[in-house]
């Protein structure tokens, strides 16, 4: 259910210097990973974000990477077949234009030498226009990381952006350059953002609102949370790391989001407008709603609504239509369980019928 072990290190030579390398196995559908020189090109910072290990306040070794050496390190690693993409974000290390100035240096450098594969730049807010577009006409992925999902929870964390202009509007800029890029066949795989989850008193209601507009507003491919875990020497040391439990449930949410239709005002949340833990978000929305479905006659966007039925699955059962009892709809991968308490099968509720399971 959690995060895997998805980090390892790799040390090589490079003309006179030995480099120590961090190598992530990003997801790829399934259990299938892809390795990726994954990397800040710099570590210096002139932010103070009270929740990062990186903050300038913080004394922490600073270095990094020459636009040309990461470009050296990466086209050796993949002649190696050591990785197969490259995934390059910063430090703010002087503003925003410097830094992914510095960004699509490297990168133009790694294509002129060669490199063709995958290649995820996240940029930096507060970007000039003109950047986005040559940094999305480089990439394969280009994002920008919201963290938080209101400017009130950026003045709390120290972040000192102006949340509509710096991140919004800069999302917009660059869900304009990879919509029109991406009907000439380049930047497949689009946009995605980041949001920190934990380290302010963000709800959950206000994350799934702000996904819900990203994913249906700006058309993006993914939207990542990542849990607080206290930093030692931050602000924020002794404040207690956020329950893995939650970040999950948002990850189920934001696939709701994206691929099943669901908006944010379908989503169940508690007094606090948290999502609960102990139910996945479908099973709540469904069990709110006392959702029934007749599966020899519902269309594709209702089957889907059932816990238990995924997007494949909910075509199979069409293409194998008309279903006679239980035993078919297991056989098409429904996960039975789930599903009987909101499905009807030849007029009978599933309820009835728990006894054919085996």
């Amino acid at each position: 259910m959690f995060k895997r072990q998805k980090w390892y290190t790799l040390t090589l030579p490079c003309e006179k210097e030995r480099h120590t390398v961090p190598i992530f196995r990003a997801s790829a559908g399934g259990c299938k990973t892809v390795p990726l020189f994954k990397t800040l090109l710099s570590n210096k910072c002139r932010n103070n974000c009270k929740f990062c290990s990186l903050r300038c306040e913080r004394q922490v070794s600073r270095d990094n990477w020459k636009p040309n050496e990461f470009a050296k390190i990466a086209i050796k690693l993949w002649k190696m077949r050591k990785i197969k993409g490259v995934f390059l974000s910063s430090s703010v290390e002087r503003d925003p234009n410097y830094t992914v100035e510095q960004e699509i240096q490297a990168i133009e450098t790694l294509r002129r030498i060669g490199f063709t594969e995958y290649v995820h730049l996240k940029v930096m807010p507060g970007v000039d226009r003109e950047l986005i577009k040559r940094a999305a006409e480089l990439s394969d992925r280009i994002g920008i990381n919201i963290e938080f999902p209101s400017k009130e929870h950026y003045e709390d964390n120290k972040l000192y952006l102006n949340f509509v202009q710096d991140i919004v509007r800069r999302l917009r800029w660059i869900s304009k350059e990879v919509q029109k890029l991406q009907k000439e066949e380049k930047c497949k795989a689009g946009l995605d953002t980041q949001m920190v989850v934990g380290a302010s008193d963000e709800t959950d209601k206000e994350i799934i609102k702000i996904s819900g507009w990203v994913y249906q507003k700006l058309k993006a491919r993914r939207v990542y949370y990542s849990r607080f875990e206290p930093i030692k020497n931050t602000p924020l040391e002794n404040k207690e790391p956020e329950n893995p439990l939650r970040e999950y449930r948002l990850y189920q949410s934001s696939f709701l989001l994206r691929d099943y239709g669901y908006k944010g005002h379908d989503f169940v949340f508690n007094n606090n407008d948290r999502l609960g833990l102990k139910e996945d978000p479908k099973f709540s929305i469904a069990k709110e709603n006392e959702l029934i479905v007749d599966i020899n006659n519902a269309e594709f966007k209702e089957l889907i609504k059932v816990p238990g039925i995924g997007l494949k699955t909910a075509q199979k059962i069409i293409d194998f239509r008309p279903i006679k009892d239980l035993s078919i709809l297991k056989s098409v991968g429904v996960i039975t369980k789930r599903a009987m308490p909101f499905i009807e099968l030849n007029n009978i509720h599933q309820t009835r019928l728990s006894k054919w399971i085996n």
